[in-house]
């Protein structure tokens, strides 16, 4: 006994053991996609291979910490089999591996896998962990996953993928049993899903990650690691920061380009919206951290159309998955620089439908757009994108970036060439939405609220088109009464109609709701019109529900809830016109705490408007008067600047004290690749009586996008001083102080730069003068 004793003392505990390993084939249906570049064509038609996923479940049952140090498949390191074009990326989530906890370890492959094969992962505690994984579709997934505003109930949803017959038994919680803690509504699984609502006496940390597993009564399981978010849904919108016009028509986010400074973040937080916010390839700024205004991190914008563009030494099948290393890196980066605020990548449509499945499962949030008027397709392209995209990130939530803007070539002749040379109609735009949201969007952007040009094509944003701006505003107010619901929401086909033309979607959202979306698909999108014939007398049935008996149903719209009549298990709907929600609860309460809250929120709105517009005005008093007296007691001091990669444009609200007919210089870019500068450069004199005497500039700018840099540098070329400057496109006074250490020409710089879309302003006076020589109220370094 003794001896056995010593012995078991001696031997290590072993950190890292395998919880469980299966392949996760793609599950995408293969629409009939199209590609106006050959070479992606021909990978539809002809190179496309569903390929998918080695899953592998590691318990940490250590007393420390544990990362990753390498990872083999065959005994072969993943590094080389990337290089041989066998795998394409990898990761463990978390990492590192708390103790007590689950992580995920997911291997993308490029092809099907046909053999069984040997995952193995090692340690930096000198552990390591293998699983034999087979090629047989794994028949369990958890499809969804969704939180409670307060993240101490949690939603999810697993699938029955073979149509066998199985009961789900239990759930795990990071490998402890939380079933007593949960309702299995549906355990014999209906319309191959099982809901489950888990309820957690002590909510989950925001930004935590933890691993779901489900078990069935055969001993069957699959799991899933993502990151605890609430249950903010994004109603937003890309464009210039013009933030107020935003909330007014609804909109609780912004999505940004570039990255965003913690003034427009501020902006944000004050009107009760979060924003998304490019991080590319930077770490995360210690003011993102935390910050209220800050919805996601941006990791980059298509990157599938990156690997077309920089990938072109491959062949076309080897070109999809170029840069998703990079982008599991940036990940990375977010995981560890800001450990409550997910990550955010939007792919484009470039080699879909294997584009979705690379990526999807990578960032925290998935975010596929699609402009079918642009290419010439139909609306129905956006259900079939956002369904891929679903099947693809989940149970990641999806959010879906919709075509608002009309973009086309410069050239007259070739934009009437187009299938649709025109803006969208308002019915095209709500049937849009609808389609993404009864697909399973969990949150929805619009491109674009801005109007862009280049030489050769132009974009007229939503700016410009009243009616697409206000039909958005409709169904963002609509949704924004159920966002709690649909920040669950799990797509299905349980409701069924006779009613022909009925496109219908069943959102599975929780315990006590389901939200049924449904589109009049008897529209016709002709060449400069569309057309629709409404539909009567609509009956929608629905299956027995066994968690949802007794419900009533009522029509979700703009001002809130109104009830339907109910027949049996059918929702009758005397009139279908375009597109809506219905919602059908059990709870007469619910309904009326939705309307509450959404009451509550436009209160807020109000009163955060209001707010604004005053703090507004007072800024525009305040620069209105310090530039009628700079202007006006200043003309001494007045330097004239040449453009640094700039243009010349007259704007009546910048300084013009010489009255040139371009008072402003302008630069920016759409290209979001690009690195050059652009800016401003002023030379001043600086006497040698002047020398050693505090000096000050006064310029009036803006940017959107990152912040410009004002630099003040003396004739030996050494920085006298520096400033970064956030100050909106529509401009604002920046004042920077300055010593001159010697006499001569000092240069007064205003420049943005870097990679990605950017803008900046700056007036093409500047005033530069002896701190002595200003006075009250000017304001002084």
């Amino acid at each position: 006994m003794r001896c056995l004793l010593s012995l078991l003392l001696a031997s290590p505990i072993l950190a890292a053991t395998v919880d469980s390993a299966y392949y996760a084939p793609d599950r995408g249906v293969l629409y009939k996609w199209f590609e106006g570049a050959p070479g992606i064509q021909q990978f539809v038609e002809k190179d496309y291979r569903a390929a998918g996923y080695l899953c592998l479940y590691v318990r940490n049952g250590g007393t420390e910490p544990i990362s990753p140090t390498s990872f083999t498949w065959n005994g072969t390191a993943l590094d080389d089999l990337r290089a041989r074009h066998e795998v394409i990326w990898w990761r463990l989530l978390p990492r590192p591996l708390a103790p007590g906890m689950v992580g995920e370890v997911m291997v993308r492959l490029r092809n099907p896998l046909t053999e069984a094969g040997t995952l193995a992962v090692s340690f930096d505690d000198g552990t390591s962990v293998s699983a034999r994984i087979d090629p047989d579709p794994h028949p369990l997934k958890i499809a969804t996953i969704g939180f409670s505003d307060s993240r101490d109930r949690v939603f999810l949803v697993a699938e029955s993928l073979d149509g066998a017959e199985r009961q789900l038994a239990r759930v795990l919680l990071d490998g402890r049993d939380v079933t007593a803690k949960c309702r299995l509504l549906a355990p014999g699984f209906i319309g191959g899903c099982s809901p489950v609502s888990l309820h957690l006496l002590e909510p989950l940390a925001l930004g935590s990650y933890h691993t779901y597993t489900v078990v069935t009564s055969d001993g069957g399981r699959a799991s899933a690691c993502v990151r605890t978010l609430d249950a903010f849904v994004p109603l937003g919108s890309y464009g210039y920061g013009t933030l107020e016009d935003y909330a007014r028509n609804g909109c609780n986010s912004y999505a940004n380009f570039a990255r965003s400074g913690e003034g427009l973040l501020d902006g944000m937080a004050r009107l009760g919206m979060r924003g998304v916010s490019m991080i590319g390839d930077a770490p995360v700024e210690p003011y993102e951290v935390k910050h209220p205004g800050l919805y996601a991190h941006y990791l980059m914008d298509e990157p599938d159309c990156g690997d077309y563009f920089q990938a072109t030494e491959l062949p076309h099948p080897l070109r999809i998955g170029f840069l998703a290393p990079e982008i599991e890196r940036r990940a990375q980066t977010v995981r560890e620089g800001n450990p409550t605020r997910p990550s955010f990548l939007t792919i484009d449509l470039t080699y879909k439908p294997a584009n979705y499945y690379i990526y999807g499962p990578i960032a925290d949030i998935l975010n596929p757009d699609c402009y079918p008027l642009s290419i010439g397709a139909d609306a129905t392209m956006v259900r079939e994108v956002v369904e891929t995209a679903v099947l693809a990130a989940g149970p990641r939530p999806v959010t879906f970036t919709f075509q608002g803007v009309m973009e086309g070539p410069r050239d007259p002749e070739k934009f009437a060439q187009k299938r649709f040379p025109r803006p969208n109609f308002a019915l095209e735009q709500r049937v849009m939405l609808y389609y993404a949201i009864g697909a399973g969007a969990r949150g929805l952007f619009n491109y674009i609220h801005c109007t862009e040009n280049s030489p050769t094509n132009w974009s007229r944003g939503t700016g410009e088109f009243p009616d697409i701006w206000n039909e958005i505003g409709q169904v963002y107010r609509e949704l924004e009464h159920v966002s709690p619901l649909l920040a669950l929401a799990h797509p299905t086909k349980l409701a069924t109609s006779s009613t022909d033309k009925l496109w219908l979607r069943t959102l599975l959202c929780g315990e006590e709701a389901v939200l049924v979306a449904w589109v009049n698909d008897s529209y016709q999108q002709n060449r400069l019109g569309v057309r629709y014939q409404p539909l009567q007398d609509v009956r929608i049935k629905l299956p027995d529900l066994p968690w949802l008996r007794n419900w009533k149903a009522h029509t979700v719209g703009p001002e809130g809830f109104a009830p339907l009549a109910r027949s049996g298990d059918e929702v009758l709907l005397p009139r279908a016109e375009v597109a809506g929600l219905i919602l059908l609860t059990p709870r007469d309460g619910l309904v009326r705490e939705l309307d509450a809250r959404y009451e509550e929120r436009q209160r807020e709105i109000g009163a955060f408007l209001l707010a604004e517009w005053r703090r507004s005005l007072q800024r525009q008093a305040a620069n209105l008067n310090l530039t009628r007296l700079i202007t006006g007691e200043l003309g001494a001091y007045a330097v004239r600047g040449q453009g640094l990669g700039a243009y010349g444009i007259k704007l009546d609200s910048y300084w013009n004290p010489f009255e040139t007919e371009h008072n402003v210089f302008e630069g920016g870019t759409e290209d979001r690749q690009d690195t050059a500068e652009r800016g401003a450069a002023f030379a001043v004199g600086i006497p040698a009586e002047a020398v050693g005497e505090r000096w000050v500039a006064y310029a009036y700018c803006g940017r959107w996008g990152p912040a410009a840099t004002m630099t003040v540098t003396g004739p030996d070329g050494r920085v006298l001083a520096t400033r970064e400057v956030e100050a909106g496109w529509g401009g604002e006074l920046v004042v920077l102080g300055f010593t001159p250490r010697e006499a001569g020409e000092h240069r007064v710089t205003y420049v943005q730069g870097g990679p990605g879309a950017r803008g900046m302003r700056i007036a093409e006076t500047i005033y530069v003068l002896p701190v002595s020589e200003a006075f009250p109220p000017l304001p002084v370094p």
